[in-house]
């Protein structure tokens, strides 16, 4: 989603896209803030979600993420558990929602926080997600 990029660059950060599960297993990158996992169907990075996370986590294994996706949180919720349960069964699957911008767990590698394309509409929703972004990464 372009959305995600331009939000991105909106709150202070300059993303950079992988290519692929070898471009993110490489060193290109470096240094890191944090990462986004799109867990839509059609992936340009030629991977699921599942190997996306897995690969950033063999390289980053205490590095935020949070996943962004189209549907309802509920769905987004049971998505993001089934594909960090294997490294995390402890996890922390948390909306863009007041109460989640003073949760003590952000920026820990078991939390993630769900971004939609909701959440990214100008005004008080993006403020928000720009906010809780910050703090997890």
């Amino acid at each position: 989603m372009s959305e995600i990029r331009t939000f991105l660059e909106h709150a202070g950060y300059a993303p950079e896209k992988a290519d692929s599960v070898a471009d993110i297993e490489s060193s290109r990158h470096g240094a890191l803030a944090g990462a986004i996992v799109s867990t839509a169907v059609v992936s340009s990075i030629g991977a699921s979600a599942e190997e996306v996370f897995a690969a950033l986590r063999r390289k980053y294994p205490r590095l935020p993420v949070l996943f962004a996706g189209l549907v309802d949180f509920a769905k987004m919720q049971d998505l993001v558990r089934r594909i960090v349960a294997p490294l995390h069964a402890d996890a922390q699957i948390l909306p863009m929602a007041p109460a989640t911008e003073s949760h003590a767990g952000l920026g820990r590698e078991n939390v993630f926080p769900v971004l939609r394309k909701e959440d990214l509409a100008p005004g008080d929703a993006a403020a928000l997600a720009a906010r809780i972004v910050r703090r997890h990464f």
